[in-house]
């Protein structure tokens, strides 16, 4: 299931215009049946007015394809924004991207595990890199498409309220294999997002 779709162009309207939040909720209710919490549809307005940045900085292709709360079929898992198109070599992609909020973290010693503060309790939680990495993972095996069309998938993450620390938490020797799968950003790291979209999917036609 899709909660929002819409060419690079579209989607950079509907944020312009400050109405990507109500779209996306009246959307969300039509399909799941039920209310966003407040907190999350705020989340929404400032992950989506980052993005709108990322993505018109980047100047990938006004055809590319966005899809934001895509429901990989037969699970849960919502992933939180997928921008698909060619790459430089004009082969079909899409690139997963795993929004956070958090400004901090602390590393563990469990692979692919963090902590972080939610809801006023620092908690552990999936690695934002191994997270999103996962839901590359379950694309590649339960959507046809992929094998079919020959599709070239890659996972990121974006954290862009977070200042990057020396040393970085989140860059732990424990934890670098998963990031070097899906790359970490942080709030700094914008133009090696907005290169990294460019490389992967920047030619377009991404509605396809």
């Amino acid at each position: 299931m899709i909660v929002y779709k819409n060419s690079a162009i579209g989607f950079r309207s509907d944020v312009e215009e400050n109405k990507i939040a109500d779209i996306i909720e009246s959307r969300f209710i039509k399909t799941f049946g039920r209310r966003v919490p407040e907190n999350e549809k705020r989340s929404w307005i400032n992950s989506m007015k980052s993005m709108e940045t990322i993505i018109r900085k980047s100047e990938i292709d006004n055809t590319c394809g966005i899809l934001i709360e895509y429901t990989i079929p037969a699970t849960s898992k919502r992933i939180d924004f997928i921008v698909s198109g060619e790459n430089l070599n004009n082969i079909p992609n899409f690139v997963i991207i795993e929004l956070k909020q958090w400004d901090k973290a602390e590393k563990t010693e469990k692979d692919g595990i963090v902590k972080t503060y939610m809801n006023s309790n620092n908690v552990e939680t999936t690695h934002p890199s191994y997270q999103a990495f996962s839901y590359k993972t379950f694309m590649t095996e339960f959507n046809e498409n992929i094998q079919k069309e020959k599709l070239e998938p890659h996972a990121c993450c974006y954290l862009h309220n977070y200042k990057k620390k020396y040393p970085e938490p989140l860059l732990s020797p424990i934890y670098l294999d998963i990031v070097k799968e899906s790359p970490i950003y942080f709030k700094d790291d914008y133009d090696k997002l907005e290169k990294f979209l460019k490389e992967n999917v920047g030619r377009g036609k991404g509605e396809e």
